[in-house]
């Protein structure tokens, strides 16, 4: 569960932004809504934050500080962080830091890093497993030189102790983060920091979709019940969408494409294993189709919507033709569905994107709903320009927060609980006054 996130010196983001998604202490509305962490330190967090702003305001590029968190904890591939560069030289030189406390499996965490481009330049990271802070390891520099220290409760938890845990850190490249180089090498205290980031905290993008969803239903069928109840639910106006599989004509595929796609595709084909699943290029870029190698032959899944006509007979569309709406909702309900675990986040950029109003007010309600009674610690994180949302019945003052751009080098994320509000105000007139801020101004 998501307590908070920071962010500084990273695209459009100068000076540190903060996301606090524990309740406002002074708030007695709702109380309902305020989740509780099964933990020994006493944690409580807001299933839900709603982030409004002006279009440039840096809404996306707070949404994708935590999706470059998130990449460079899971993948051995080093992204460089872009610092803010409207300032000067000296601030293009400043590392960018990244910072996020949270709870999982009954333990607070407090884990962070900072880099200058790829090199990391710090790193930390301290846990609550009582009421009391335990720190575990501190990277910094020291006279340009890489350093670390390292707490006692790893150092005892760690099989060859200190010795081990510094042998790590001296074969490492300074690109590199200690949290992963060390579950790499089963340094197992370490294991659920990185396990909540791979595991339980999905981005998606405004032009994010769900990779493989064909392959994903074919092997599970009741995934795809699931989702068949849930647009059902939702209002869609469909039988069912279904799985189909038939021979894959490579020939025909092949001719398509240019002399060097057709070389380079055909020997991905040949060195493909039994069972394994390539994802084809589309121009179109929505939902390619999936093909899986197995011993007879390879074969294509597509996902269909199905309809019946006025004859009672079934009619199948490939999922392509699907309006932007429907096709949205397809990339949105297989994340929103991972909130079935516990501690789990999701982050959405453009929760409305191609969303009728009232459907994006089911889907949150929906997700308060579910997570409120279960009390499982998911979480929900969107930006939106939809001011329909805006109603005091939905979302506490708390879960509402603005993106507000007063300069190009300076912005602040703040949270409606933060104004002084008169009993019965209208959030969404308020709102779109220019009252609590982030909203355009027009020059012309």
């Amino acid at each position: 569960m998501l307590i908070n996130f920071t962010v500084s010196n990273f695209k459009s983001i100068k000076d540190e932004i903060l996301l606090n998604m524990a309740p406002a202490k002074r708030l007695q509305s709702m109380k309902d809504h305020v989740v509780v962490a099964d933990t020994k330190k006493k944690v409580e967090a807001m299933p839900v934050g709603a982030i409004y702003g002006a279009n440039g305001s840096g809404k996306t590029n707070f949404i994708e500080a935590l999706a470059f968190m998130k990449e460079r904890i899971q993948s051995d591939g080093v992204t460089a962080a872009i610092p803010f560069r409207l300032a000067d030289d000296d601030q293009e030189k400043l590392p960018s830091t990244f910072s996020v406390l949270f709870s999982f499996q009954k333990v607070v965490y407090a884990y962070g890093f900072s880099v200058q481009g790829k090199i990391v330049t710090q790193e930390w990271l301290s846990a609550y497993f009582s009421a009391k802070e335990t720190m575990l390891f501190e990277r910094y520099l020291e006279d340009g030189k890489p350093q670390i220290s390292f707490g006692q409760k790893l150092i005892s938890s760690t099989e060859g102790g200190k010795s081990f845990l510094g042998f790590i850190f001296q074969g490492m490249q300074e690109d590199l983060l200690f949290l992963r180089e060390a579950v790499k090498r089963e340094v197992s205290l370490l294991q659920p920091v990185q396990e909540w980031f791979t595991e339980h905290v999905f981005v998606l993008g405004s032009t994010s979709r769900a990779i493989a969803l064909d392959f994903m239903l074919q092997r599970q069928p009741q995934a795809l019940q699931h989702m068949n109840d849930q647009l059902r639910e939702m209002g869609m106006h469909l039988e069912k969408l279904v799985i189909k599989e038939n021979i894959f004509n490579v020939e025909h595929y092949v001719s398509q494409l240019d002399e060097r796609e057709a070389t380079s595709f055909l020997r991905i084909l040949d060195g493909m294993q039994e069972g394994e699943v390539l994802e084809l290029a589309k121009s179109s870029g929505l939902f390619p189709h999936v093909i899986q190698k197995r011993s007879d032959a390879l074969y294509v899944i597509t996902l269909e919507v199905c309809h019946i006509r006025k004859d009672g007979k079934q009619v199948g569309f490939d999922i392509s033709t699907a309006s932007s709406g429907f096709l949205r909702l397809l990339e949105l309900l297989p994340a929103l569905n991972k909130a079935e675990a516990n501690d789990t986040l999701i982050v959405v950029d453009g929760l409305e994107k191609d969303l009728h109003t009232l459907l994006t007010q089911y889907i949150v309600k929906s997700f308060i709903k579910k997570v409120t009674k279960a009390q499982n610690g998911n979480q929900l994180v969107f930006t939106t320009h939809d001011t329909n949302l805006l109603y005091m019945d939905l979302l506490r003052t708390d879960e509402i927060w603005f993106m507000e751009e007063y300069s190009a080098s300076e912005r602040q994320l703040c949270s409606l609980a933060e104004f002084k509000l008169t009993t019965g105000m209208n959030y969404e007139k308020g709102y779109l006054s220019g009252r609590f801020g982030g909203i355009p101004c027009f020059r012309g």
